[in-house]
């Protein structure tokens, strides 16, 4: 019963953290943008906060790796000695944000696009395994690493995530840049896109929809099953065991004088 307590009080925390994407930042040298953001979790517009930075232009390399599909759990199920908690440990400056809304994530396409165009910096597009691209230190750049993306689920997603940390590993390895600022995160999968857009009520319902109150509201929300289930299984068990332990208490029919007790005595005295 009280796990069960315990799960429906989690309910909400994880609602709250459905459709989100970790960004994940470090920096070879010190980062007057990444020092300088605050710590909210839910804070949107994270991307543009450091990618639109005063010091974004100072790096030799922006490096963006884009992997669908991935989330905060993902991160964590990596063990100290994977490369992103390697460089995270040993970088001068870093900043991490586990659940930003997808809808206020960007576009890390385009946003790389914007940053090229700054800085005057050539636009790479990289896909870690494949040969051909080569990178002038001389020459400040802007490096798209496009991971591949995390669909998986249980020990074969943690698998995938620490074969794709590897290939990330092998590809900032053959970097010739000294200063570069790393931008970890995520872009959303297709099929999440189309779900979010089916998902998205008309502005203009249609009058001559049929199906009935069910077809047209939604009146089962999380909030309301969360009480319902709060109250089928906590307090109505709790009710039922109270009142059936005020009815077990028996009392005697009738209570028997002492031995010896003569009523007529008691009154004359």
């Amino acid at each position: 019963m009280a796990k069960f307590t315990l799960l429906l009080a989690l309910l909400p925390a994880v609602l709250a953290f459905k459709d989100t994407i970790p960004i994940v930042a470090w920096s070879t040298h010190t980062s007057t943008v990444l020092d300088k953001l605050p710590s909210k979790s839910h804070t949107g517009h994270a991307l543009e906060s450091i990618l639109f930075g005063d010091d974004i232009c100072s790096h030799e390399a922006v490096v963006i790796v884009d992997q669908p599909g991935l989330h905060a759990s993902d991160l964590r199920s990596l063990p100290p000695t994977s490369h992103i908690s390697r460089s995270l440990t040993s970088s001068a400056s870093s900043h991490q944000r586990p659940y930003v809304p997808v809808q206020q994530s960007g576009d890390l396409a385009a946003l790389a696009q914007m940053i090229s165009e700054r800085c005057a910096s050539r636009l790479v597009t990289v896909a870690p395994g494949v040969s051909g691209v080569s990178l002038d230190k001389n020459e400040k750049a802007v490096v798209v690493i496009n991971l591949p993306g995390l669909t998986d689920e249980g020990y074969t997603r943690k698998g995938s995530m620490l074969h794709h940390d590897q290939l990330l590993a092998d590809a900032m390895e053959s970097m010739p840049f000294e200063t570069q600022l790393t931008l970890f995160s995520s872009s959303v999968l297709p099929h999440h896109k189309r779900q979010a857009e089916e998902a998205e009520p008309p502005v203009f319902p249609s009058a001559s929809k049929k199906g009935g109150i069910l077809a047209r509201y939604q009146l089962l929300t999380p909030a309301l099953i969360t009480t319902l289930l709060v109250v089928l299984f906590v307090l109505l068990p709790l009710l039922y065991f109270g009142i059936s332990a005020l009815a077990s208490i028996q009392s005697p029919v009738r209570m028997d004088a002492p031995k010896g007790f003569s009523a007529g005595d008691k009154k004359n005295q």
